[in-house]
């Protein structure tokens, strides 16, 4: 009851007068449209270049070409998908898979929006909805990140929050959401499974524990995570399987697909061990990638930190549902641990961890009506302190970006030029 009476009080920044708070919202508004856009515009002129190149990028549209015509396979749903409409409609599946890729980040662009923008502007907010592990992420890792198959999963969880937020609508269509669209996603890429537990976090701050809901949507995700179960049992994709991907591309190949036998693009991938996983990627691991990943992963999680001790947001939860996110968190950063050792995406996996904490803080902040002291809000040194952090360190997408001058580019005013 207490929570539907908070829900119905208007927000804070809502029909106010033309105050200095005022005047900082509407900027940090047009600031999160804008660079949400950016990134939608930049999407769209990699495709343009995507279409202009003679071969087809093995990472950037090779992970989204993996189809069922050699077989089941995993990662293939989506694929499979395009590739059933592109026969349909008689369209190049190039140009089907970059548009496909420039609607579905649209899509997310409108939800992440929806879902923060009136959250309260404050040096903590700023630097965690500004953090470069989060939205920033994806301008400063341009052209090599893309649209990766994860932006499925904030897609979801987007839409479960802003489902959350309308106490209008039945709540069984939370998970009917989640039932639904976690398979869709699994038979996308596997690896997401390993960040359910989000999802569940969602719903306990809702509840303020492990109520109902939560109980419903921990049902709606065993069909999930039986068939991820499925999917790992699965044998390794053979060679001919692989071929057959291949072949149902037609004249449209990319290049592990041309140069077969070498682990150089997602198709290739799907053959790969485990144990060339690991040493693929110790060949990229040195001392230099190590301390970069340990600095910029602490970095990463300061404005989480920072937001949740300023905001005092444990106040607004009891000890069990305290107890529950720290439980489904922990579960999460422990099972993706593995993915460390078996791959190279390092920065991909992080963003995955921050963006889906930072859009539930959101939640959790706009929800609540917390806010901070104006002291707090409006100091200075602070909004200072907060742009610096923003602009001083970067998040390397993958093991050979990780360079101590891209994740730190102010080293060259120092001289630092290796």
């Amino acid at each position: 009851m207490a929570i539907e009476q908070q829900r119905l009080q208007p927000h804070p920044h809502q029909g106010t007068a033309n105050t200095r708070d005022d005047r900082k919202q509407r900027w940090f508004s047009l600031s999160l449209f804008g660079i949400l856009c950016l990134i939608v515009f930049m999407q769209i002129y990699l495709g343009i270049l995507l279409l202009e190149q003679s071969e087809i990028h093995e990472w950037l549209l090779g992970e989204w070409f993996i189809n069922y015509q050699g077989g089941f396979v995993r990662r293939g749903f989506i694929g499979e998908l395009l590739w059933q409409i592109s026969h349909w409609l008689a369209f190049d599946i190039v140009k089907l898979t970059i548009i496909s890729q420039i609607i579905t980040l649209s899509i997310f662009a409108v939800l992440v929006y929806l879902l923060i923008y009136q959250v309260e502007v404050s040096p903590s907010t700023f630097i965690l909805l500004f953090s470069p592990a989060f939205l920033l992420f994806m301008i400063f890792t341009w052209p090599h990140l893309g649209v990766r198959k994860e932006i499925l999963f904030g897609i979801l969880l987007c839409l479960q929050l802003l489902v959350l937020r309308k106490s209008a609508l039945p709540l069984i269509i939370v998970p009917l959401l989640i039932s639904i669209g976690t398979i869709l996603i699994i038979l996308s890429h596997e690896m997401l499974v390993l960040y359910l537990p989000y999802l569940l976090i969602a719903t306990v701050s809702y509840e303020q524990g492990f109520g109902r809901l939560s109980r419903m949507t921990s049902l709606a995700l065993l069909p999930t995570i039986i068939i991820t179960g499925l999917i790992i049992r699965t044998p390794q994709v053979h060679p001919t399987t692989i071929n057959a991907i291949c072949a149902s591309l037609q004249t449209t190949m990319p290049r592990d697909c041309l140069e077969q036998g070498e682990l150089i693009g997602a198709i290739a991938f799907l053959g790969a061990t485990t144990q060339q996983g690991i040493q693929f990627t110790r060949s990229y691991t040195t001392t230099e990638t190590t301390i970069v990943y340990l600095i910029t992963g602490l970095l990463s999680i300061v404005p989480i930190i920072v937001t949740i001790t300023t905001y005092r947001l444990w106040q607004h939860l009891s000890r069990n549902t305290l107890a529950f996110i720290g439980g489904l968190w922990g579960l999460s950063l422990l099972a993706t641990v593995p993915l460390f050792i078996v791959a190279a995406d390092y920065g991909r996996f992080i963003n995955i961890h921050v963006t889906c904490t930072t859009l539930i803080l959101a939640q959790l902040i706009y929800t609540r009506r917390a806010v901070l002291p104006p002291t707090l809000r409006n100091n200075t040194t602070l909004w200072i302190g907060s742009i610096l952090f923003i602009v001083s360190w970067q998040l390397p997408m993958w093991l050979m970006f990780a360079t101590y001058e891209r994740a730190f580019p102010w080293l060259a005013l120092f001289g630092w030029n290796k």
